[in-house]
């Protein structure tokens, strides 16, 4: 995950704990346990009595990153996670907004949708699989 944390964009991964905290592992090797509040792309993490504001960044938007047309051509991971279920199959013809899989990450359920009409020329993962950040999931046809 790529959040804005102190004016600076970092990488790291969240993983819950039983307690109820959560372990922050950056990508320069440092480890926080924290407990983590908030919502959508705005968080606080408390560790140690720091807080830290934390924002999420869509890598889509990034200024290092190209432009995502308004209609793709595939659906791809944007983080790692585990396909919990999939809506539609090959050759379904879909219309913008419509449900294409669930994809839970960080034992959260995350729905996407198409972003346009489309048909579906391949599905390339299946229920129950483990995914990386990039991974295709879904192929169209554009029209």
């Amino acid at each position: 995950m790529e959040a804005e944390i102190g004016g600076r964009a970092l990488r790291f991964n969240l993983s819950p704990m039983r307690d109820g905290t959560c372990l922050a592992r950056f990508e320069s090797g440092r480890i926080l346990r924290g407990r983590l509040t908030g919502s959508g792309d705005r968080f606080v993490f408390r560790s140690g009595g720091r807080e830290i504001r934390i924002e999420l960044l869509d890598p889509r938007e990034s200024s290092a990153a190209p432009p995502v047309p308004a209609s793709r051509s595939e659906v791809v991971a944007t983080i790692p996670g585990r396909v919990v279920s999939v809506g539609v199959k090959r050759s379904d013809r879909v219309e913008a907004g419509q449900l294409l899989l669930v994809l839970e990450a960080m034992k959260m359920q995350n729905e996407i949708r198409a972003e346009t009409a489309a048909t579906v020329a391949r599905i390339e993962c299946s229920p129950g699989q483990a995914v990386e950040a990039g991974a295709v999931l879904i192929r169209f046809e554009m029209p």
